[in-house]
């Protein structure tokens, strides 16, 4: 069975560090990846009159929503896509997202503005997203970083979010959220929060709110995923097994130099049958058909 990987960064035109989409597929078959899910940038269009451009700017040599539409009327059997939108403080992003829910976006991501996830702006987002049944993907930031939703030690905000928009299916990425995956320090700092910690995992907040909140669903990708489950592999078999209905494959991978180990990590556990067949099939494939129903 081939996975499927949620993660996906095209180019919009030939680039030296980023895939375009026929590189990308032609990596994809190495890997064992037969179908992907693009993820898109806002634009300067996607934003309501109250935008400010300059922070637009980081976004202009990005695959936007209408970009990752276009890949996917081209290769329909090769990759569904995620919208986005920028908040400004005006409706024009829900306007935006229904036009995209209509053109058949699966979901929003990734989202990375550096708005905390009890902002208004963002709880605003959250009923759109339950209102509309997307999905929301999203990058957390650490420290100074101005890339990514902002939440504190222990994810209370994210808790906070999942409690009052059940009807959200939240799917957690990078340092910050992996992090959490074991206890740490009560003066852990935002250099930690955005690293790659090390050794034995004693269970923490990610395991509690899998737990408690149906809505929750983790993104293996990059090295932060990648690092939850490969720094103690005795735990990420556990993990695997334990939430196999709520952890979905992705890569992150933009280009041949950036490839990331989890997806090949996974075959070798299915092979030694170590992860059972049930487990391997919901993250590489069929969680994600089910989350964003494709």
């Amino acid at each position: 069975m081939g996975k499927l990987d949620i993660h996906v960064h095209l180019a919009t035109r030939p680039c030296p560090v980023c895939f375009c989409a026929q590189e990308r597929i032609d990596f994809d078959r190495m890997m064992g990846i037969d179908r992907g899910i693009l993820l898109s940038e806002p634009t300067a269009a996607d934003a309501g009159p109250e935008a400010d451009e300059a922070a637009l700017q980081w976004t202009q040599a990005a695959m936007g929503p209408m970009d990752a539409y276009a890949v996917s009327l081209r290769y329909p059997d090769r990759f569904a896509w995620m919208c986005n939108v920028y908040l400004d403080g005006t409706d024009a992003p829900y306007e935006h997202l229904k036009r995209y829910k209509e053109l058949g976006a699966c979901g929003v991501g990734e989202f990375t503005q550096s708005l905390r996830l009890d902002d208004p702006q963002m709880e605003r987002l959250f009923a759109w997203c339950q209102e509309l049944e997307l999905p929301f993907l999203f990058h957390m930031r650490a420290g100074d970083s101005t890339y990514g939703v902002v939440d504190l030690p222990g994810l209370p905000l994210l808790e906070g979010a999942l409690k009052k928009f059940p009807g959200v299916k939240f799917i957690g990425h990078s340092q910050p959220f992996w992090a959490e995956i074991g206890q740490h320090p009560a003066d852990l700092t935002d250099g930690a929060r955005g690293g790659y910690p090390s050794g034995r995992v004693v269970p923490g907040r990610v395991h509690q709110l899998l737990e408690g909140y149906g809505n929750l669903y983790g993104d293996l990708s990059a090295d932060s995923g990648g690092n939850a489950i490969l720094r103690d592999p005795d735990h990420g078999l556990e993990f695997l097994e334990r939430f196999q209905d709520r952890l979905m494959y992705g890569s992150d991978t933009v280009d041949s130099q950036s490839h990331y180990p989890l997806g090949l990590y996974l075959d070798s556990l299915l092979r030694q049958s170590k992860l059972s067949a049930g487990a391997y099939a919901k993250i590489c494939r069929t969680n994600a058909e089910r989350v964003f129903g494709i």
